[in-house]
């Protein structure tokens, strides 16, 4: 089964509070050379020279990162005004100034992330990418915020919905290649080697597309990361609810090749330095996150929590 450990704290969180996430006006109209809404409530990070100093010289050369990102996930990484904002967006920026690199955002799908490192078309992934045992296997992490996740039914939960555990039978939804979809497949396994009904799992391309899944009866429950579950719910007019405690708790993380150890160093050295300047607090506390906040940023934190 899933483990509840440590999600005590984070379920504490008012989720009136983080519903209101969809509503606020999180950055200016005024869009930076990258395309991203600049959020004046949030510092600038200074130039790290140690992390500069550690980049790969092709990076270095090219003056810019490639990452790729989900960028219809509020609150998370979303467009706007037209511009990119939400949380990722404002740590994207971060580690670009921290990088004294551009930023180049390619929107990408959850289930494109780690093909999109190990061809090399992207150099880094993030936007609500949490880290897993499995994509540990494939790619290096470096784990910035902390995460759990959340269950998401019709208003009235008309299918007793109240954990995973609860699964059984029903048909659940989210989007592709993300870690709900997983989380509901290894459930489905142990309906069945408990001789109940099989989860029948529905992939969606987005969690925008699972919601209007759900709100239209299509499938009885999807899973998300908190942040997202309770935005959903907020903006959906009374349609659905959250269900249950938060469970699998984890990290979200920037990913990078595990053939890129230079990159992934620089990466770690830059967000330990912005998280010195405080500014990885100033963002989650101007979303209404704050118990996101890690302790100090990691490679691969996921393994430790084993």
């Amino acid at each position: 089964m899933f483990k509840k450990s440590g999600l005590k704290a984070i379920s504490a969180l008012s989720f009136a509070g983080i519903a209101a996430l969809g509503f606020i006006n999180p950055a200016s109209a005024e869009n930076d050379a990258d395309g991203f809404l600049i959020n004046t409530a949030i510092s600038r990070a200074a130039p790290d020279a140690a992390a500069i100093a550690a980049l790969p010289s092709d990076i270095k050369e090219k003056g810019y990162l490639t990452i790729g990102g989900e960028t219809t996930l509020p609150p998370y990484l979303f467009r706007q005004d037209d511009g990119i904002t939400g949380i990722e967006s404002s740590f994207m920026q971060a580690l670009g100034q921290a990088l004294d690199l551009k930023i180049k955002l390619i929107n990408t799908d959850f289930g494109s992330m780690v093909i999109g490192l190990t061809s090399g078309r992207l150099d880094v992934a993030m936007s609500d990418f949490s880290d897993t045992p499995e994509r540990e296997k494939q790619v290096t992490f470096i784990d910035y915020t902390k995460t759990g996740q959340q269950l998401i039914v019709a208003k009235g939960n008309p299918k007793k919905i109240h954990s995973v555990a609860d699964l059984c039978g029903a048909i659940a939804g989210g989007p592709a290649g993300s870690l709900s979809l997983a989380i509901a497949k290894k459930q489905s396994d142990v309906c069945t080697q408990a001789g109940k009904p099989a989860v029948d799992v529905q992939s969606y391309p987005s969690a925008s597309a699972s919601d209007l899944a759900l709100r239209t009866g299509r499938i009885d429950a999807m899973g998300i990361d908190y942040a997202i579950a309770a935005n959903i719910v907020g903006a959906s007019q009374g349609k659905t609810e959250l269900t249950g405690d938060l469970f699998e708790a984890g990290y979200h993380g920037a990913a990078v090749s595990k053939n890129s150890e230079q990159l992934s160093k620089a990466l770690l050295l830059a967000f330990q330095g912005i998280a010195k300047q405080g500014i990885d607090a100033q963002i989650l506390k101007h979303y209404g996150v704050p118990q996101m906040h890690m302790d100090a940023p990691q490679i691969n934190a996921k393994a430790g929590q084993q």
